[in-house]
């Protein structure tokens, strides 16, 4: 039951970032507003995520992870309630605000409640499973309710769910927290609104929104690293609380922890670009109604069941880093299919869909496995975080590039060449995990716990 609670809330996270799709000209309003529809909850999500994993270290990840599920289950209840237009884009905002939070929480939770590795594996591959199925099979879902009750409906579901979460939830255990740490809140501030005008600027195509986002993220980093400098420099002395970076700099000097980001970043931008350019492909050039397009999506799902156990399995058996290359690999040829059959019989291009399912699952499990393994204690939250702001930022720009390139075999190609460079990236810098100095000098183990 506590691996059911800590997957649930990823599940509905990720549910909700496709199934508003096949609602849209239910919901009306003009393009502009639904636009935003869809992209409120997706900029939100992205900019806040790093902060969330934040939150999470320092005030214990079990209560980031419910105080997250409620506020997305009122920004749910919000969604319902409203008739459309500006309401429901503020709801989507509250979603979004919600699912930040619960969304690095949940990770670090894994880490600290199943910390066997065996068990710690399989567990990720349920929580990448449920999260390839939800991204997936959201628009089948959708098109479902749709048929029976009126758009509300896809945001009511999420409340029973999440009164679910916080009532079996209470088993989990929390990791190591830093609670005499104060909040960085400047660099909560600037990495919020650094992301959040990068994607906006990217959803947008508008190259002024682009710059600023650049140098906020740019002060961002600056400010993180004279505070990581000043921690190394001024420990904590006469009970006085010493700085506490948002982000410690000296994580992406592991370059495992470099390559995951990295391929989180890869994984989404060829995923979701994709996922926005077939769902198009099915309905205008197959012919297909939004619920049968829902029907072969749902076979991209099931490549994603079967992918993420896969994953989780052969991280643990084998190792993260080859598993990743495997699911890389897999995806790019999948992609490489997809592009290749675009006029071809349907049933290769349903096969190319499990194929790219199995794919990115099996390298997204592996990537979360080593990101948890090279965390050091007390920041599994940041580090999943980080991972998941790459991705959702990968998720934006994907949609935006793969998009506007229009052709759909070209758009493949990309697709392809995203994965390849990844896995190349993967095999030549994903290595050992090794240990790690914090900034107190202290060396992290490969698993991240303090040398002793």
């Amino acid at each position: 039951m506590r691996a059911l609670a800590v997957c649930l809330g990823f599940f509905l996270v990720m549910l909700d970032s496709t199934i508003v799709t096949v609602a849209l000209p239910s919901i009306g309003g003009g393009t502009a507003t639904l636009q935003w529809v869809v992209d409120a909850y997706t900029v939100v999500f992205a900019a806040l995520v790093l902060a969330g994993g934040s939150f999470a270290d320092r005030f214990g990840a079990r209560r980031s992870y419910h105080g997250g599920m409620t506020i997305f289950a009122l920004g749910s209840v919000m969604c319902a309630c409203t008739t459309g237009g500006a309401w429901l884009i503020a709801g989507r905002v509250v979603q979004g605000v919600g699912a930040a939070v619960l969304m690095p929480s949940s990770l670090a939770l894994i880490r600290s409640t199943y910390p066997e590795p065996a068990r710690q594996a399989r567990v990720i591959g349920l929580w990448g499973g449920l999260a390839g199925v939800a991204a997936a099979a959201g628009p089948l879902l959708g098109g479902a309710l749709l048929a029976v009750a009126g758009w509300p409906a896809l945001f009511l579901l999420n409340v029973p769910f999440a009164v679910l979460v916080l009532c079996i939830g209470r088993g989990l255990v929390d990791p190591p927290r830093h609670a005499g740490a104060r909040v960085d809140v400047r660099g909560v501030v600037t990495s919020t609104c650094g992301l959040a005008l990068l994607v906006a600027g990217c959803i947008a195509a508008h190259p002024p929104l682009i710059a600023a986002g650049a140098l906020v993220l740019g002060l961002f980093v600056l400010l993180q690293y004279r505070a990581s400098k000043a921690l190394a420099e001024a420990p904590a002395t006469g009970g006085r609380r010493r700085p506490a970076p948002m982000l410690r700099p000296d994580l992406l000097r592991h370059r495992a922890l470099r390559a995951t980001v990295v391929t989180g970043f890869a994984l989404n931008f060829a995923f979701y670009g994709q996922f926005f350019l077939v769902t198009l492909y099915l309905q205008e050039h197959r012919h297909l109604s939004p619920l049968l397009t829902g029907v072969a999506l749902a076979v991209q799902a099931a490549g994603a069941v079967v992918g993420s156990p896969f994953g989780g399995w052969s991280s643990h058996r084998y190792d993260p880093r080859a598993t990743m290359l495997v699911g890389l690999l897999t995806g790019a040829a999948g992609f490489a299919a997809l592009g290749a059959c675009a006029a071809g019989p349907l049933p290769a291009v349903l096969a190319a869909l499990f194929v790219v399912g199995f794919g990115i699952d099996t390298a997204m499990t592996a990537a979360t496995s080593l990101t948890l393994q090279a965390a050091p204690d007390g920041h599994a939250g940041v580090a999943s975080g980080l991972l998941n702001t790459m991705r959702q930022v990968g998720s934006a720009l994907g949609v935006a590039v793969l998009g506007a390139v229009g052709a759909f075999p070209t758009a493949m190609l990309i697709a392809t060449g995203t994965y390849l460079a990844a896995a190349l990236l993967v095999a030549l810098r994903a290595g050992p995990t090794r240990p790690a100095a914090d900034p107190a000098g202290t060396p992290v183990t490969a698993g991240g716990r303090a040398g002793r």
